[in-house]
């Protein structure tokens, strides 16, 4: 298994160093109807970030994004994250607008497509806990923190609901808890997390 030697949505070359931190990446296949009613395997799409502090602390980690084979439009992603190096406790984890992380603001707001999409957190204009991109705390004890999840919010395929688009995207970690900011007025200030803690862009991974 590699890495793309590019980034789909963009075309520009992708450097990525490996972490400190490493998550088995495992083949993950579906299987299809041919002519003669064989099953075809088919490989599912995974990405990956690799996890890098936004600021002068030593954070090193791995995010595994492995979308699920669907024969529906809504498909699921599976995704997993370790990550050492963060303060304990529980952190806001999302996937961002952009491909980007020198600053770690470059990587926008969060991942929200289609004709309704609100990339901003805060009032007065919002989205969150909606946004496509919104995943869950995760926990931190003693400098690591692992999650698992799955999510139906987004792809790594093509369609409206990618987050392979014109800009890429990227996975953000940031130094607070999500308090999910589920108000239908004026929002606590940094309910979505506050500040950003570290940044990986997500690449796709060739098998």
């Amino acid at each position: 298994m590699k890495l793309s030697a590019k980034n789909r949505k963009t075309g520009r070359g992708v450097s990525i160093t490996s972490g400190l931190v490493a998550i088995a990446v495992t083949s993950v296949t579906a299987c299809s109807t041919g002519e003669q009613g064989q099953q075809i395997p088919e490989a599912a799409v995974i990405a990956r970030a690799e996890i890098r502090s936004c600021n002068d602390a030593e954070v090193t980690g791995t995010a595994v994004f492995r979308e699920q084979s669907s024969t529906e439009g809504i498909k699921l992603v599976d995704f997993s994250l370790e990550v050492s190096g963060l303060t304990d406790g529980r952190h806001a984890v999302h996937v961002h607008e952009t491909a980007a992380c020198e600053p770690c603001g470059a990587a926008g707001g969060h991942h929200d497509p289609g004709p309704f999409g609100v990339t901003t957190p805060d009032a007065p204009d919002f989205n969150h806990p909606f946004h496509g991109g919104d995943l869950i705390n995760l926990e931190v004890k003693d400098g690591v923190g692992t999650l698992s999840t799955t999510s139906s919010r987004f792809t790594l395929s093509p369609g409206r609901m990618t987050v392979f688009d014109a800009d890429g995207s990227a996975l953000i970690i940031h130094s607070g808890t999500d308090k999910y900011c589920d108000q239908e007025n004026e929002l606590e200030p940094g309910c979505a997390g506050g500040a950003r803690d570290a940044c990986g862009i997500l690449v796709l991974v060739e098998e």
